[in-house]
């Protein structure tokens, strides 16, 4: 018998009151049961995203969100700036290039955040050939970056553009403030840090946001939001919504108010710098300048293949981390410390990544990153 740890950057472990709570006997969609579930949800997003403004869910994964927003904002033919640094913001470019919108890159260095001046910049350049919309990510999960997403929105706020935000990675680990902050558009996804099984993401617009919403000429039926705004009112879903996992997402919604969405922020935190400071004890590096409190991008050694060691570690030991995506393939691990993950997580993660590097050649002293870690977590 191998025991599987689940350490990747999402999906993550489920709690067992989350699983048990998907469980739950199945429910007519139509009727208050489900219609309190659901308001269930929408307030306890609205809690950690920050915002009093409108909620839409669907059943579908965060890319399903992604699209769905495009084609509710956006027309052929309409222009966007898209931050690029990473798998996902180069996803939020295609998607965009898929409905025909005309895509200005804001291309970045992978592992480094976008600076928001940068941004501005951009926006005045285009002056003349309007803006409709800027797409960035909280939380690079391909480089383990997070962005200045307050920054951003300071710059995108006084423009005619609108600023979109996938949280699917940072939602409910990473600080986040929609209203205050700006943002007209946040997407995200309930298998990360929400600590639910796949299979739901939600999207929140501001009413700047809602503005673009009937003059989009991109075709959309499944993903429309102004059918989906309007059941919303009455907490309904405008089709056959994954009722389980409304229900896990519900509790899992409860288990973070229970916590206190600061305590949460600080509990990722402090995980984070456990696991710089045992990747640093390793002679290791962390991949990102910028570095999330979610993940954890490491450099894997040279002469070590990525790859192999991942799958390594999958065979041998039962630990599954993320791998480098696109440009980073074979070059990074991805640790996500993120949901339900604790001490002990991060302490069998460090032992495992230890173990396997020896077994690969690389030369460590072993528990050398476990005592780093040790030395962080004691006592908190």
């Amino acid at each position: 018998m191998k025991k599987r740890y689940l350490y990747a950057p999402g999906p993550t472990t489920i709690p067992e009151r989350v699983l048990a709570a998907t469980a739950h006997p199945l429910v007519h969609h139509r009727f208050e049961d489900f219609a309190r579930v659901y308001e269930s949800v929408v307030n306890g997003l609205k809690m950690v995203m920050q915002t009093q403004n409108d909620i839409i869910m669907l059943t579908g994964s965060g890319t399903a969100g992604m699209e769905a927003t495009v084609a509710n904002l956006l027309s052929p033919g309409d222009r966007a700036l898209v931050v690029r640094g990473g798998h996902f913001g180069e996803r939020w470019s295609s998607i965009c290039r898929a409905y025909g919108v005309s895509v200005k890159p804001i291309d970045v260095e992978w592992g480094r955040a976008v600076n928001p001046k940068l941004v501005e910049q951009r926006l005045k350049e285009a002056e003349g050939s309007e803006i409709k919309a800027v797409f960035t990510t909280l939380v690079e999960t391909s480089t383990g970056v997070v962005n200045d997403t307050e920054g951003i929105g300071a710059v995108v706020r006084d423009s005619n553009a609108v600023l979109v935000v996938d949280t699917v990675a940072g939602l409910g680990g990473e600080n986040y403030l929609a209203d205050e902050w700006g943002v007209d558009v946040t997407v995200g996804a309930c298998q990360k840090c929400l600590m639910t099984p796949p299979g739901l993401s939600f999207i929140s617009l501001s009413e700047k946001a809602w503005k673009l919403v009937p003059n989009s000429k991109s075709p959309r039926y499944y993903f429309d939001f102004t059918t989906a705004r309007e059941k919303g009112a009455a907490n309904g879903t405008l089709f056959t919504p994954a009722i389980g996992l409304f229900f896990g997402l519900a509790e899992a919604l409860k288990m973070i108010e229970e916590e206190g969405l600061e305590h949460v922020y600080r509990r990722h935190e402090l995980l984070a710098r456990a696991c710089r400071a045992a990747v640093q004890a390793m002679g290791l590096q962390i991949f990102p300048l910028n570095p999330a409190n979610v993940l954890s991008a490491i450099s894997v050694p040279d002469k070590i293949d990525g790859v192999e060691l991942s799958k390594h570690l999958r065979d041998h030991y039962g630990i599954t981390f993320g791998g480098g995506q696109g440009q980073l393939k074979g070059k990074v691990l991805r640790i996500g410390h993120m949901g339900y993950f604790d001490k002990f997580d991060l302490i069998t993660s460090i032992a495992a990544l230890e173990m396997a590097l020896r077994d690969k050649g690389f030369i460590l002293d072993l528990s050398v990153g476990v005592r780093a870690a040790q030395e962080i977590l004691i006592g908190e």
